[in-house]
């Protein structure tokens, strides 16, 4: 059937669920690619499908906005494919009984049953938004932003992947319980993503080890600019080895800040 992929159900979805859900450190994110480092390529990403409970089902995180972290570091992390289940874009809870299904959070294959969301995005075939909530026009966005930004840059298509979490551990300004941080370079551009799973907005400071430079192949960056491509808004651009990085992560936040 040509489906050449096998879903990361055991490591990267039930890893960045259980961090969504307040049970897991994100510093387990680590664990995630090295275990699967060499086939990491044939991986496919989700957040959702047929099997799993609904990002914003009362079985999961109640709210798909809380999932946006976890959304940036599976769409951008890696370069094999990431997967969006359908109304998952919209936040559909997929909170119906629906016959064989019941009331379990997961959206039914079994049943014949329409999906709310989807029932008033297509608003009788025309596709248009004017009967989604605000919320719901709002978290698409976000979902098209981010799948165009992973589709446009090549650091993200085609980049070297570079964790920062050993090198901020034991940093005070930095939560690795609930923030993940790493590098993805490719030719001139380098990105520095970073995502806060916390309900509080933090001020850090990601630690860039010299490391990184000589991995990557990158150079030190002084007295230039950068931008968060998510909220286009201009960042300092000095990166340099074996500083400090300063970041604003808003509650449930991400950036990913793009030097030339």
């Amino acid at each position: 059937g040509k489906f050449d992929y096998l879903y990361d159900k055991v490591g990267l979805y039930d890893t960045l669920r259980a961090i969504v859900s307040g049970y897991r450190s994100a510093r387990c994110i680590t664990g995630c690619w090295q275990s699967i480092n060499d086939i990491q390529d044939r991986m496919l990403n989700f957040l959702e499908n047929h099997d799993e409970q609904r990002i914003a089902s009362d079985f999961f995180a109640g709210d798909p906005w809380k999932a946006l972290p976890a959304l940036v570091v599976s769409a951008t992390m890696n370069r094999n494919p990431f997967m969006i289940y359908f109304g998952q874009e919209l936040g559909e809870p997929g909170m119906d009984a629906e016959g064989f299904s019941g009331r379990d959070g997961r959206t039914t294959i079994f049943d014949y049953w329409s999906v709310a969301s989807i029932r008033r995005w297509r608003n009788d075939g025309t596709f248009t938004p004017i009967l989604l909530t605000d919320s719901e026009k709002q978290l698409s966005q976000y979902y098209t932003n981010l799948l165009r930004l992973c589709n446009q840059s090549a650091a993200i298509r085609q980049g070297a992947f570079f964790d920062l979490m050993y090198v901020n551990l034991e940093n005070p300004s930095f939560n690795p319980d609930k923030q993940y941080a790493y590098l993805r370079s490719y030719e001139k551009e380098c990105l520095l993503i970073a995502v806060n799973f916390d309900a509080q907005a933090v001020d850090l400071s990601v630690f860039i080890p010299g490391h990184a430079f000589d991995c990557l192949g990158i150079t030190e960056i002084k007295d230039s600019s950068a931008v968060d491509l998510l909220s286009n808004i201009r960042q300092p651009a000095s990166l340099q080895r074996d500083t400090y990085y300063p970041v604003h992560l808003p509650a449930y936040g991400s950036v990913i800040i793009r030097f030339r």
